[in-house]
């Protein structure tokens, strides 16, 4: 194992960016094979002058991208499922550790759902981390699975009650490396092969790869404006467990109404299905309170929560709540706490969740998020109402965007192809697409404006290619379907918005 990562003071990129990037480089180049044992931060600081802070957000980043890994006694390596591009796939998906069985590597976390990085409480984070740096670490070292766990479980169960309603024991809270670990934990302990599982279409796509990977039979509930559609499942279809997001379904960010949830209820009951309730970005409802979860009114209800909706790559971190009488279901003498060994990450969160800092935090995503919902809506709804339709749920960080029925699905499909439009992170939210099904794309509440994602100006390219598409070839702004954004953008100056221009003011 050779380690040759190095940083430049001189750079204008932050250290532990440079730091991370460069052992990344390490890795990919075979000097740091999977396995292997990473210097330590106290090392790693002192080699190259750097604070110990700043080493230890490097290799947290890296352990949130998969490529590093902790270890039972502290040490950290490189993880040994990462499969690097060109081999066989990015990562390892779900995968038992080898070395630990019934551990979960942590491979996939860079890929989970993340809010805007404008939003993310970085200063609050690291003021987390420096304070847990600098405190007396070294009493967890020899006993941290007892000491850290119960506190951050304590810590959890006191953050829901105050924001969720929830009254839980810390008995019932089991923490893991990311919401795909939490997942993965509830396909191998309570479904058996074959088993029939009821998830939204479209849903979370994590969930329904690990369903398939497992032989799992899938049973699809489509999206409207109440939420899920119960009625779709045929009434006796043996369903073990319906897979659900009531409080903050993503992509369309519908809000479960009371009806849909009576009818969950009876349906569950019925089958003696288990509900797996995914709180999502529930605590960024808009105008109103969060909806009651689930957990508090069914007897066979699992609460999934994840940290990383409201602090993206910061913290991953997420949250099963299971009941007793489940607990005891679970097969003998597992060790629920090797599902995420204790780290410098689980404090840091322990201490925002002890302060109330990481409320305060929320608060702030939500009103931001809501005064720009509220600007964009007005230029959607003022600009594009005839090309397309605005699904204006109640929670989330996007807007679900679906073009007219009456317009050709291949010229639209065409249209965003030229202009750059990103669909497949909304395309695999699906596990089947309906037939005669609109065409969707998201559009990001924040940074609509950024060019190199979905974007206002993107969107106003669209609506110039669709129109021109119907102007006589012997127009003067007569521009080809294959044309890019650019010649798209410059042959015609007859589209201008001032209610656009207003808001970029």
């Amino acid at each position: 194992m050779t380690m040759r990562a190095k940083v430049a003071s001189e750079c204008e990129a932050p250290l532990y960016k440079q730091l991370e990037e460069s052992i990344i480089a390490d890795i990919v180049a075979g000097r740091l094979k999977p396995g292997d044992v990473v210097p330590s931060t106290y090392t790693l600081a002192e080699r190259h002058g750097i604070s110990r802070v700043t080493a230890v957000r490097c290799y947290e980043e890296l352990k949130g991208r998969g490529y590093l890994t902790a270890r039972r006694g502290g040490s950290t390596v490189v993880n040994p499922g990462l499969v690097l591009p060109g081999e066989r796939s990015v990562v390892q998906s779900f995968e038992p550790d080898e070395h630990e069985p019934g551990r979960f590597d942590n491979c996939l976390g860079a890929q989970l759902q993340k809010p805007p990085a404008q939003v993310l409480p970085t200063k609050a984070w690291m003021k987390a981390m420096q304070a847990v740096c600098e405190s007396n670490a070294a009493e967890y070292s020899g006993s941290a699975e007892r000491l850290i766990a119960p506190r951050l479980r304590s810590a959890v169960a006191a953050f829901l009650l105050r924001m969720r309603g929830l009254s839980v024991y810390s008995r019932n809270i089991l923490v893991f490396d990311s919401k795909w670990n939490a997942m993965a934990f509830v396909a191998e302990n309570f479904l058996e092969r074959g088993d029939t599982v009821a998830v939204e279409n479209p849903g979370d796509p994590l969930f329904v790869h690990e369903c398939s990977r497992r032989a799992l039979e899938l049973k699809l509930m489509p999206i409207d404006r109440e939420g899920a559609v119960i009625e779709h499942l045929e009434p006796r279809c043996g369903a073990k467990l319906i897979a659900v997001s009531p409080s903050a379904h993503f992509p369309t960010g519908a809000v479960m109404s009371e009806r849909r949830r009576q009818q969950l209820a009876r349906y569950a009951g019925n089958n003696e299905a288990i509900i797996l309730e995914d709180d999502g970005y529930a605590l960024l409802r808009f105008g109103k309170q969060p909806e009651p979860s689930l957990y508090n009114k069914f007897k066979n209800a699992l609460h999934l929560g994840s940290f990383g909706a409201y602090l993206g790559h910061l913290c991953q971190l997420s949250y099963l709540v299971v009941p007793d009488h489940l607990l005891e279901r679970l097969a003998p003498g597992l060790d629920v706490r090797a599902f995420s060994q204790p780290t410098f990450v689980h404090l840091a969160l322990a201490s925002m969740l002890e302060s109330s800092a990481l409320e305060l935090a929320i608060f702030k995503q939500r009103a931001t998020l809501q005064k720009h919902r509220q600007e964009i809506l007005s230029v959607l709804i003022n600009e594009f109402k005839d090309i397309l339709s605005v699904n204006a749920g109640s929670t989330g960080c996007d807007l679900l965007l679906r073009f007219h029925s009456h317009l050709s699905k291949e010229l639209v499909l065409q249209a965003l192809d030229a202009c750059r439009i990103e669909r497949s992170s909304l395309e695999r939210c699906y596990a089947e697409f309906a037939e005669g099904q609109r065409v969707e794309i998201l559009l990001p509440l924040i940074g609509w404006h950024d060019p190199s994602g979905n974007s206002v100006d993107k969107l106003l390219a669209v609506k110039r290619y669709l129109a021109m598409c119907d102007i006589p070839s012997n127009s003067a702004f007569d521009v080809s379907p294959s044309a890019s954004i650019a010649d798209v953008l410059t042959a015609s100056t007859q589209f201008q918005s001032p209610s656009l221009m207003y808001t970029r003011q």
